[in-house]
């Protein structure tokens, strides 16, 4: 591996292991992971979070598991549009399939050789009764028997072994109050689960890439309405589908973040998890706080702003007239309808560079984190509109943007044009940042 290529990358991640220490990740999965041989770089994955002081819900289907054993013994799992039938000699079939995945997955967890990526990890693994259920029960004419959904999550007692720094083990199966167990459907669960025990992220391992727009390229990050347009106008699998609806329902529901990740990428855990663009889909809630492009109407806002930072130097003076011939570079920052923030991105496309400018958040929302919020959408957009580097000019934030990446660069270094308009007395620090 490349030395600084590593260097970056572990750098990179830091302030992602530091906001999620203390935080607890809810990972639904398949069977199918065993079969395949995915089960052991999850499981490495799955140590290092650990590690990391994340606390881990991992809850897992057996579905490929409960088709080979019917099989072996002439039945099959009979569906509705209502869920599965499940007669009691179907669910003692279903129990022995359950039990034998659970089995491997904490064989899995438990490995530790020196040649291992485990090495040492020395997981402590635990499950039990943590789902209680209720029937499914007859719907249009017809018992589902033993079909059950979840009813409620024993919070508490996963919690305990969160703090306690065990990874907590969840099956598709659960048991009601009058003690009759059911099968369950495990996405159910590990939805409850998120949303009883007040995950931070729930994460479905997919068998399928990351959601697609509408242009054909990644969807990184959705809000929920955004995903909504996205189930109304693309072409997704059924398999996407259900999950992009299940996202938007845990979202809802008050869980921070659902991601939709590929697990037969290797590391998309970590990919998705630790590295800015990640490697499949977030979806979060619609802010209260939005960014957007500004409009015409907007300029009174921005000036309102900008003013007093102009006044005291730190801003350049810009007219009227220049913020409205410039204002499809701007973006700003409303709350409740209030401009709170503003940006421009102006770019340099021979030279795949842009410039940042008139960088500005209102004196009562700042020290929240609202500026750098700005400034990662205008990475992303930099990003988007194929620049290689972003640079900004500033007198006295320089410190900021260093501690955001930024480094010092020579006006040598700057397309042309800018070189050219660039103010000498104002004798303004040039930074840049490789994207």
């Amino acid at each position: 591996m490349d030395q600084e290529q590593f260097i970056r990358g572990f750098r990179e991640s830091s302030p992602y292991i530091h906001r999620f220490r203390g935080q607890t990740f809810v990972i639904s999965l398949e069977d199918e992971a065993l079969s395949d041989g995915t089960i052991t770089s999850i499981a490495s994955d799955v140590a290092l979070l650990r590690s990391l002081g994340i606390g881990v819900i991992l809850v897992f289907g057996a579905s490929s598991r409960i088709k080979e054993m019917l099989e072996k013994n002439k039945l099959s799992l009979d569906q509705n549009s209502s869920g599965p039938i499940v007669p009691e000699g179907i669910l003692r079939i279903i129990r022995e399939a359950v039990g034998s995945v659970r089995f491997e997955i904490e064989s899995a967890l438990s490995r530790g050789g020196d040649n291992s990526s485990m090495s040492g990890a020395q997981l402590k693994v635990v499950s039990g009764n943590y789902v209680i259920a209720q029937p499914v029960g007859v719907i249009d004419g017809v018992d589902h028997f033993l079909a059950g959904n979840p009813r409620h999550i024993r919070a508490e007692f996963i919690k305990s072994h969160i703090a306690a720094g065990e990874i907590v083990l969840i099956s598709s199966l659960g048991v009601s109050l009058s003690g009759e167990l059911f099968f369950l459907d495990a996405r159910d669960v590990a939805q409850k689960v998120a949303e009883e025990v007040g995950a931070q992220k729930l994460l479905f391992l997919m068998d399928e890439e990351a959601i697609s727009e509408r242009k054909g390229e990644e969807a990184r990050e959705l809000t929920t309405r955004e995903a909504q347009t996205i189930l109304g106008t693309s072409s997704l699998s059924e398999n996407q589908k259900e999950h992009l609806l299940r996202a938007i329902d845990t979202v809802s529901a008050g869980v921070d973040r659902v991601h939709l990740v590929n697990r037969l990428q290797d590391g998309a855990l970590l990919l998705e998890l630790f590295t800015r663009d990640g490697c499949g889909t977030l979806i979060s809630s619609d802010p209260f706080e939005s960014i957007s492009s500004a409009t015409l109407d907007d300029i009174p806002g921005i000036l309102e702003m900008i003013r007093p930072l102009e006044a005291s130097g730190i801003l350049k003076g810009r007219s009227r007239e220049t913020i409205e011939t410039d204002i499809s570079r701007f973006s700003v920052t409303r709350r409740d309808r209030n401009i709170i923030g503003c940006g421009a991105l102006y770019p340099f496309p021979d030279e795949k560079m842009g410039e940042i400018a008139c960088l500005a958040v209102h004196p009562d929302y700042r020290r929240c984190g609202r500026a750098g919020n700005l400034l990662s959408w205008f990475e992303k957009k930099a990003r988007e509109e194929g620049m290689k580097t972003i640079f900004v000019l500033s007198t006295q934030t320089g410190h900021w943007f260093s501690e955001r990446g930024f480094t010092p660069c020579l006006l040598e270094e700057l397309p042309p044009s800018r070189r050219e308009s660039y103010n000498h007395q104002r004798k303004s620090l040039i930074l840049k940042k490789n994207l």
